[in-house]
């Protein structure tokens, strides 16, 4: 009884406590705003979230170290420079994550570990779980996965001109975000469980969303546990944080294993066979099928949540940002791929454009401005600047996509969409960052994957289609879904190119083998 009183009295404490915390003024002093806070983007209400981004960055300098409601340090990197030396140069003292005690209650684990591989610190056991997933989305898995890529792309294009001519061609981002989500999600599920999602109602399809929404809510809205990780030790019958979590948990847990139970019935390979042929050659120890489970599910949701969004901006770059783009790759798809079939991943060493186009829609648009955070595990200096041991330190991807140093300004204004800054001659440049992408030791293990669909989803939709403005459309108006960016809801004419497009992808469509088996081919360690 003495216990509970004591627990009781302490929750009342910090109750007060952070009514205070949350609702007291500053005393006179100029409160930072949100926009300078790059992980408050999902509370902002301004509706253009970024549109001072870049001027205060350009005062910050390359390195800002505001402090989170005025107590906790932390560090922005506002330059390319400042990210490289930081999070790749000294990697070894900034590959942690601060402590997300949320997190690791939702997924059942103790401090640093929570099985949410993201957000798990940089240790032997993350090590571990790298090492078994990446061959899955690696250069030796690629001749797995593309095939389910141009599959999904047949789809996306047949879905698209079903809406287009039910909408008189005038169609509403909204009315497209579900057939993107649906046909990189059907990838992702396919490279990662062997099934795919066939129309946008699957109900499995719908559970997995719902479960994946929970765990970014909690990851984009910290609670009283992470600003006092004491009360992880509270027992669940007077904590409703720790209630919360449990649920949150088990619903997870049931649903993680159940996915990973289909992939290991599923016919052909998929990643979680590859995983298991690799944690039985590098694990000492056999590794639990839960932690196997939550390995997979972290790429799954990294995978489905983001690309869908960053697609979106390919619709406003094209009525609103910079029309002649489009012009130039449709002229390229028709030089190398006709009007006779729809665009391969064998056409792609001829269509550097595309790729530079992926890789412009991302510096311009960077789906997740502020990155996952890191942790300074010393007290360390930059220029000058000095940084704290255990400040939260976070690449500032919108910045760092308008840098001069890193992208010369002589090939268009750095707020401008020009995918020729990625070109020099008529080469990919290589050495240009992508920001959204991470760096160092916690840089993004989908990244390959991503940049693949990209290039399949554009190079389709560009073939196929003509974008045409029909409202006003302002390029920075875009709202925040946790700590992600879309554009605002806007409409634009989705006009087939021609009649013969039509005639290409229902051919395509109807004569493409749809058996993963047979498409993912037999299940063996790919690498050996």
């Amino acid at each position: 009884m003495a216990d509970i009183s004591t627990c009781l009295l302490v929750l009342g404490i910090v109750a007060i406590v952070t009514l205070w915390y949350f609702t007291s003024s500053t005393k006179g002093e100029k409160k930072l705003s949100k926009l300078a806070l790059i992980g408050d983007l999902h509370t902002s209400p301004i509706k253009k979230p970024l549109l001072r981004w870049d001027a205060w960055a350009k005062e910050k300098g390359a390195i800002a170290t505001p402090k989170l409601f005025g107590i906790l340090p932390m560090v922005i990197l506002n330059t390319a420079d400042a990210a490289t030396e930081l999070l790749s140069r000294r990697s070894k003292w900034y590959s942690n994550r601060p402590s997300s005690v949320s997190m690791e209650m939702i997924s059942g684990a103790g401090k640093g570990k929570s099985r949410f591989t993201v957000m798990h610190d940089m240790d032997a056991d993350l090590r571990l779980h790298q090492r078994i997933l990446s061959p899955s989305l690696g250069v030796i898995a690629a001749p797995r996965y593309q095939p389910v890529m141009e599959l999904e792309t047949k789809q996306l294009l047949r879905d698209l001109l079903q809406l287009s001519n039910s909408k008189s061609q005038v169609v509403s981002s909204a009315d497209i975000y579900p057939l993107l989500e649906r046909t990189q999600s059907s990838v992702i599920l396919a490279l990662h469980y062997g099934f795919r999602v066939p129309t946008v109602d699957e109900p499995l399809f719908h559970k997995i969303m719902e479960t994946q929404a929970k765990a970014t809510h909690v990851a984009a809205n910290p609670g009283l546990p992470d600003i006092f990780p004491f009360l992880r030790h509270f027992p669940a019958s007077i904590s409703p944080w720790h209630r919360a979590a449990d649920k949150i948990f088990e619903e997870q847990k049931e649903l993680y294993l159940y996915l990973l139970e289909l992939g290991d019935e599923s016919l052909g390979w998929n990643a979680t066979k590859q995983a298991r042929a690799a944690a039985a050659k590098y694990a000492k120890e056999p590794v639990a099928d839960i932690d196997l489970a939550y390995n997979l599910a972290t790429s799954v949701q990294g995978g489905m949540e983001t690309s869908p969004r960053a697609l979106l901006w390919l619709f406003v770059a094209a009525v609103a940002a910079n029309k002649d783009f489009i012009k130039r790759a449709q002229a390229d798809l028709d030089a190398v791929v006709g009007r006779d079939r729809l665009p391969r991943f064998s056409d792609r060493s001829s269509l550097a454009y595309i790729d530079a186009i992926v890789s412009e829609l991302m510096r311009w648009r960077p789906v997740s401005p502020g990155g996952i955070p890191r942790r300074a595990d010393k007290q360390d200096d930059y220029q000058g600047i000095k940084i704290v041991k255990n400040a939260t330190v976070m690449a500032n991807a919108w910045s760092i996509g308008r840098d001069a140093a890193a992208f010369d300004p002589a090939f268009g204004d750095l707020e401008d969409f020009v995918p020729e800054r990625w070109f020099d001659g008529d080469q990919l440049k290589t050495s240009l960052p992508i920001p959204v992408f991470g760096q160092g030791r916690r840089s993004c293990q989908g990244k390959r994957v991503a940049l693949d669909g990209g290039f399949a989803n554009v190079a389709s939709m560009i073939w196929a289609f003509d974008f045409e403005l029909v409202d006003e459309v302002d390029c920075m108006d875009m709202e925040a879904i946790w700590v992600m960016v879309q554009p605002k809801t806007f409409r634009f004419k989705l006009k087939p190119r021609g009649p013969w497009v039509t005639k290409v992808v229902e051919a395509e469509w109807n004569s493409a083998d749809k058996d993963l088996g047979n498409i993912m081919g037999k299940a063996v360690d790919l690498e050996g």
